[in-house]
């Protein structure tokens, strides 16, 4: 953590600085006709504000790669490259490619790659991560769809030393799927990052909240139907309430499943500011 982060940990209440460190994917809502040049300036301009500390990559489709390094080298030149995680959309042999390519200005740090053959999700899997031993120091999240099958290709992922990327699907029966799916992560001792709705789903920062305390119950043990209604709980006092006795060493057990959130991130820390989960600028 840079010297500015440590500065402003001080100021973070009630959570320790473990359980946001780096902890949101930075997923831009959409790209202007400017082009990435401005995603990737208010990127940056995040990253070295006061709560910079709580961002990780910026989130890029690999169709969107040569573009993304040419508007961000004209935005910032070769000396100053950006962590981005990439989503993989061409299987097995897309990994492969993505070890070989240049990527000016950019620096890849993660990659996400859904399985997609539903019959054999296992399979799928063991390809996926044969593939990803092309990919030197980048860590790599498997899509786990949530279909007959997904937990046997987590037991892959996990012998591969992967991580695993789930969705939550809007409303509460997206929550409980979630929820069933963590578990089993949990259980199986498997990191992971989990993409969030998109608008008009929850508010991006008692969203992300509400999932540090789903992730923080299931770990102690809670069923997950308990793990689904704290992701769909929104009250701000409630949220607030529940983190009253998240200290350090819970923070590290959550933060060594939770890998990931995406998210917008200047809507989500200024409404962390607002639930008082950070200091407010």
């Amino acid at each position: 953590m840079s010297a500015t982060g440590r500065a402003y940990c001080s100021r973070v209440t009630p959570l320790p600085v473990t359980a946001l460190d780096a902890l949101l994917l930075d997923a831009p809502t959409e790209v202007t006709a400017s082009g990435w040049a401005a995603v990737l300036a208010e990127h940056r301009r995040h990253r070295a504000g006061p709560t910079g500390w709580t961002t990780g990559p910026l989130l890029l489709p690999d169709t969107a790669l040569a573009s993304a390094a040419a508007d961000g080298l004209e935005g910032a030149g070769e000396a100053e490259e950006t962590a981005v995680a990439v989503v993989n959309s061409s299987g097995a042999g897309g990994l492969v490619a993505l070890a070989r390519r240049r990527l000016p200005g950019l620096r890849l740090v993660a990659v996400e790659s859904g399985l997609r053959d539903l019959d054999d999700l296992a399979g799928n899997a063991a390809r996926v991560a044969a593939a990803a031993g092309a990919l030197e120091e980048v860590d790599v999240y498997v899509g786990l769809p949530a279909a007959p099958g997904w937990l046997a290709a987590a037991e892959v992922v996990e012998a591969a030393g992967l991580a695993a990327s789930l969705t939550q699907l809007p409303g509460p029966q997206g929550a409980s799927v979630l929820a069933e799916q963590m578990s089993g992560l949990v259980e199986a001792d498997l990191p992971f990052l989990v993409r969030r709705p998109v608008p008009p789903g929850p508010e991006p920062a008692a969203g992300t909240a509400a999932l540090l305390l789903a992730v923080a119950a299931l770990v102690d043990g809670a069923e997950p139907a308990e793990a689904a209604r704290l992701l769909e709980e929104q009250d701000h006092d409630v949220l607030r309430a529940g983190f009253v006795a998240f200290d350090d060493a819970t923070a590290r057990r959550v933060r060594r499943r939770l890998r990931l959130v995406t998210a917008p991130t200047a809507t989500t820390t200024a409404g962390w500011a607002r639930l008082g989960l950070v200091a407010a600028g």
